[in-house]
């Protein structure tokens, strides 16, 4: 006798979709974490320039935006396709694609309003720095902050194990 599945009627696309919502969602929170991490460190203990930190800005951050966009869209994809099952209960999946919806929002508003500011600030690399950039640059790690921290919630959501279903009993 082997081990009941709680998920033994939920088909095989809605695992797939729960699959691709845990996978892209916690990548997605590791990546940005990573690349936090790593950026803070280069900058403060990097040894860099002015022009080259200014450099880093316009190589780096194109590919944090796509990364993320392309993770939470996926994820976002994963948790439509999973469905109302057994493992993803229906009010965790629509807090989880309301989450996500915001997130990638959030990337949108950053990327438009912040980012594309920010870049036009350090471009021609090696300027000095206004009190507009500092301005800018607050913004960023908050509005940062706030995506990541939804995006994170929603991986909980998602990862979280469901309540196997109850089952009654006949005497």
């Amino acid at each position: 006798m082997g081990i009941p599945s709680n998920d033994s009627n939920t088909s095989f696309l809605a695992r797939l979709g729960l699959f691709l919502a845990r996978f892209c969602l916690s990548a997605w929170i590791g990546a940005a974490s990573l690349f936090v991490i790593v950026g803070v460190t280069e900058v403060t203990r990097g040894n860099f320039d002015l022009k080259t930190k200014d450099v880093l800005v316009a190589l780096r951050f194109p590919a944090f935006y796509l990364c993320g966009v392309t993770l939470v869209s996926l994820g976002l994809l994963g948790a439509w396709v999973a469905g109302n099952s057994d493992l993803f209960p229906r009010k965790r999946r629509i807090t989880t694609l309301v989450l996500l919806a915001i997130v990638l929002a959030v990337i949108a508003v950053d990327y438009a309003t912040i980012y594309l500011p920010l870049l036009q600030m350090v471009t021609p690399p090696g300027q000095p720095k206004s009190d507009r950039f500092v301005t800018y640059h607050t913004a960023s790690k908050w509005i940062n902050l706030t995506g990541l921290v939804f995006c994170m919630i929603a991986a909980v959501l998602v990862n979280w194990p469901a309540s196997p279903p109850r089952r009654i009993e006949r005497q």
